[in-house]
């Protein structure tokens, strides 16, 4: 992706929010819709598995740290909920019980305020006597309550203030249950149809329809705008620069369970989730975020006025999502810090004439990055570290058991790229899975703006790829060694500075990769897109010794970890 034009610019165009907001903007193609390889609908693949290691299992200290997670107390923004143990001391019932009536969903509230656009701002508010605005009700409701939304459409610019709510008290707007509740743009006029500058407001099961407007769905912004929640809603239809926004200061956000799609400005960015410099502390998980004309998601920095001056953004977890069918691609990081892309399957991302249809792409100056558990499929390009720069290149950053499988390739008019690690510092390619792409499994030091420093790829699964890895004169250093590398129907190929080699010239000539093998992987099956390994694999207990978690006697090449309980 290239370097684009500020949210801050598209706003302050319109003459909204000068100062205060950031935007995005490019001119770039009209978007593609691409099927995946031989289905008609997104193939259901499991995510690589975590090893967590036995008491005897190996976890040599080889640059790497003795196990894979932290061990951090609970937080509700970034830990899934667990249930709780069951007591082993409680005797089983002597007679059938019968089970207890589901409490009613407003019973977690100290008070319910319904509307319906038949009710009147003068009635109590009750089921059976609501009121008809939703700013009726949001200027009487309290911490600990919650406002229910019949159905029905609303036409009105929502603003969530400071009400004083607190994490034990939260302050709710929501569909009441069963309820299509719409709240509709069109004409509002406004930066967002949905603004939020206070804390603690939690928005649940709502239909957020722009209707065309250049508007924001919904936007957190202001320091006093944090600990809000946006779950199992629909954001769709809007022109302005992001269908969910968070910026300016604004922080411990929890995005969840939504569906984003069609914001959409033609040839310029408008992304689904967008966070953005001094902003802090954002979950995306669980969502569907689709066909928008920029990014699924677009973390952005301060670089180049490319938005308002100050910290990067800080903590972004974006995990368990599907991102497909953008027309740029599925997650774009620029100069943001600490951030982790988890467990999501991105698809459908084409080249157009400002990106290169990547999955996932990192440039400008992002530090301490991790990408795992991710699964690509149908990307021109699957991962893209380094490209464009403004001061210092992406730092520590790590991709780990991600599977890249069945790339666009030369058929569809694309490069079919599996990785591609350019200007960098610090960058670990470890037990990853790239298979069946027309282009390069790998590329590395052939950035035009630096060299790829302190690179290490070990113990991958390179195979099915036109050529298994591709290295440019920048790679100074780099550490490639423990991968397994097959091409069906001859010799594994390698490019060593525009040279076609096999691999006993590339490890001669290039000192790469003395303890890796040429062979069949032997996944389990590939056309159920099971890339597991059999059991007579030559992957299983083959890898190099990282410092991560393995069962076994040694780590398994590739991203998936065999034999564990």
């Amino acid at each position: 992706m290239r370097f684009r034009l500020t949210l801050t610019t598209l706003v302050c165009a319109t003459g909204m929010l000068a100062g205060t907001v950031g935007c995005t903007g490019k001119v770039e193609p009209a978007p593609a819709t691409v099927t995946p390889p031989g289905t008609s609908s997104p193939p259901i693949v499991t995510p690589p598995a975590r090893p967590q290691p036995p008491a005897d299992a190996g976890t040599g200290v080889d640059g790497g740290v003795a196990t894979e997670d932290g061990g951090t107390p609970t937080d509700p923004w970034t830990d899934p909920p667990t249930d709780p143990p069951t007591d082993p001391a409680d005797p089983p019932p002597t007679e059938p019980q019968e089970p207890e009536p589901p409490p009613p969903a407003e019973s977690q509230y100290t008070r319910v305020l319904w509307v319906s656009p038949s009710g009147n701002d003068s009635a109590a508010g009750t089921e059976s006597l609501p009121l008809r605005t939703v700013a009726r009700a949001l200027s009487l409701v309290k911490p600990g309550e919650a406002v229910f939304l019949l159905s029905g459409t609303w036409r009105e610019h929502v603003q969530l203030t400071d009400r004083q709510g607190t994490a034990a008290k939260p302050l709710t707007l929501r569909a009441a249950p069963g309820a299509t509740a719409i709240l509709k743009g069109g004409s509002i006029g406004e930066t967002a149809l949905v603004d939020v500058s206070g804390a603690y407001w939690n928005l649940e099961g709502l239909t957020v329809d722009v209707g065309g407007e250049r508007t924001f769905a919904v936007m957190w912004r202001g320091a006093g705008a944090h600990h809000g929640v946006l779950k199992d809603s629909i954001l769709k239809n809007g022109k302005e620069g992001a269908g969910a926004y968070v910026t300016d200061k604004a922080h411990d956000v929890l995005i969840e369970n939504n569906d984003i799609s069609h914001f959409d400005q033609g040839e310029v960015d408008s992304h689904g989730v967008a966070v953005q410099t001094s902003a802090f502390n954002v979950v995306v998980r669980g969502n569907d975020i689709h066909h928008n004309s920029g990014d699924g998601v677009q973390c952005l920095g301060p670089e180049g006025g490319a938005t308002n001056p100050g910290t990067p953004f800080d903590n972004l977890l974006v995990e368990d999502n599907r991102l497909h069918d953008n027309r740029e691609n599925g997650a774009d990081i620029k100069t943001c810090t600490h951030v982790t892309l988890r467990g999501n399957t991105i698809y459908n991302h084409r080249a157009v004439s400002t990106a290169a249809g990547e999955g996932i792409l990192v440039h400008m100056s992002p530090s301490d990055v991790t990408l795992e558990d991710n699964v690509f499929y149908a990307n021109a390009r699957a991962i893209q570290i380094g490209g464009n720069r403004e001061g210092a290149p992406p730092t520590r950053v790590i991709l780990r058991r991600n599977l890249i499988h069945d790339g666009l390739g030369e058929a569809d008019g694309e490069e079919g790229t599996g990785i591609r690690v350019d200007a960098s510092v610090d960058v670990k390619v470890q037990h990853n899975t790239v298979w069946n792409l027309s282009g390069a499994c790998l590329i590395f030091g052939a950035g035009s703006n630096g060299s790829s420093q302190g690179l290490d790829v070990r113990n991958n699964i390179f195979a099915g790829c036109g050529t298994a890895a591709r290295a440019g004169p920048g790679r100074s250093g780099a550490v490639v060694d423990g991968n397994l590398y097959y091409r069906g129907g001859g010799a594994v190929a390698f490019n060593l500075e525009g040279a076609t080699v096999g691999l006993a010239d590339w490890r001669s000539k290039a000192g790469l990769d003395k303890r890796s093998q040429e062979r069949a992987p032997a996944f389990v099956d590939t056309g159920a897109d099971d890339y597991q390994l059999a059991a007579q694999s030559p992957a299983r207990e083959a890898g190099l010794s990282l410092g991560l978690p393995f069962c076994g006697a040694a780590p398994d090449q590739g991203a998936f970890e065999s034999g564990c309980p």
